[in-house]
């Protein structure tokens, strides 16, 4: 049993996505008292835009980066 666990969750760690490395000049404006949830938000915004602007690569899942 606990092997199948360590094999679920290194497959749900593996395919995760993650971000290329990019360029963003301003980051997200985010007030101190800010929840949790609109700091993701406003990161989530600041690299949708920059996405957009060409300055960063689409985020792809983590295990391809393992194989090239």
């Amino acid at each position: 049993m606990a092997v199948l666990a360590a094999v679920a969750a290194f497959g749900w760690y593996a395919a995760q996505p993650v971000h290329p490395a990019c360029t963003v000049y301003s980051g997200a404006y985010v007030p101190a008292n800010a929840s949790a949830a609109e700091a993701d938000a406003a990161t989530r915004q600041a690299y949708e835009k920059a996405l957009a602007d060409g300055a960063c690569g689409p985020s792809r899942a983590r295990f391809r980066g393992w194989i090239g």
